[in-house]
């Protein structure tokens, strides 16, 4: 037996462990780490460019509306991207980027647009809570690296898993 049907043979009685699908292989943190960073840069530049555009600065001047405004952006940017992304491609451009993408985890198919805008809408509603919205969205992300399938609060949320991206087959197309 060479090495690689070993490996192939540990990751099937992992996966049969964890409850997982047979053949997926479950991206690492840092590559959603990595993917969640340039997500967050394609939604903030955008946002800070029009913002710019309309004469809002980032200084002590900065009214409480216009930082409103540039929140609410943000985070309506934010939802429509994530909640589109993953409902039309499961993926974004970040886990494109780094070669992974959300799929169901009972049967490793593309996820259902509810859950798609659930998880979309987790990390985004922790977010808004007053004085702890930073730290409870990073909860939210983190819990991944605690749990034994790699699902965040947001993954368990919707029941999606974040996997590996492998070459397109009739399991893990998106449906028509």
């Amino acid at each position: 037996m060479n090495p690689f049907e070993a490996g192939e043979l540990d990751r099937a009685q992992r996966n049969q462990e964890l409850g997982l699908p047979v053949g997926v292989r479950l991206a690492p943190i840092w590559r959603r780490v990595v993917a969640q960073m340039v997500d967050q840069i394609l939604v903030a530049v955008p946002v800070v460019g029009v913002g710019l555009i309309a004469g809002i600065r980032i200084n002590s001047d900065i009214s409480t509306n216009q930082l409103l405004a540039l929140n609410a952006s943000f985070i309506g940017l934010a939802f429509v991207y994530e909640f589109l992304m993953v409902a039309l491609l499961g993926r974004t451009v970040g886990k494109f980027a780094l070669g992974t993408r959300v799929v169901r985890v009972d049967d490793a198919t593309h996820i259902m647009w509810s859950s798609s805008a659930i998880r979309a809408l987790v990390p985004l509603a922790a977010g808004a809570i007053p004085g702890i919205g930073m730290f409870a969205t990073l909860a939210v992300y983190a819990t991944a690296s605690f749990d034994r399938r790699q699902q965040g609060l947001h993954d368990k949320a919707c029941g999606s898993i974040v996997v590996m991206h492998q070459a397109r087959s009739a399991a893990t197309s998106p449906r028509q």
